[in-house]
């Protein structure tokens, strides 16, 4: 079931997928179609699931799933996926590299190959941490590489 992702709790689950460049108006509105479509049917083992999305910054697609009501199962994240994959093949783009980092530099969003992180980066670049779980993280998943997942890579 198609809900507003402003309405969905704060423990909502979330799953952050992310464009290497920012997202055309174009694509936006391809994506949110499509989403929208497949959220209004999303289910686990027949039962109806709650979620609803938002694109942040013209380059994070963030899916939020109201797990009160229904949990997501295998087969439903499997679908999730499928989704994103449909979406990645139609528009020719990646959004499921985990080994990029998103950076922001100079006001921009700069994606990086981690295994370029330490000569484009320091500790106190700001990046977006897309490993986090949980709706309320997205109020801090900004933060200092020194401080997230990737500072092993400096």
């Amino acid at each position: 079931m198609l809900a507003d992702f402003h309405c969905l709790p704060e423990e909502s689950r979330i799953w952050i997928y992310a464009a290497e460049n920012t997202l055309s108006k174009d694509q936006q509105i391809y994506i949110v179609n499509l989403i929208s479509e497949n959220l209004k049917g999303w289910n686990a083992h027949k039962q109806p699931l709650t979620a609803g999305f938002t694109i942040l910054k013209n380059h994070f697609i963030v899916i939020a799933l109201d797990e009160s009501k229904n949990e997501a199962s295998g087969c439903s994240i499997d679908t999730l996926q499928n989704m994103i994959q449909k979406i990645e093949k139609e528009l020719s783009i990646p959004l499921m590299n985990r080994l990029n980092v998103f950076c922001e530099i100079k006001g921009k969003i700069v994606c990086i190959p981690s295994f370029k992180l330490a000569s484009i980066a320091k500790s106190n670049t700001l990046f977006y941490d897309l490993t986090i779980q949980k709706k309320s993280d997205l109020h801090h998943y900004l933060k200092p590489i020194g401080e997230g997942w990737c500072a092993h890579f400096l």
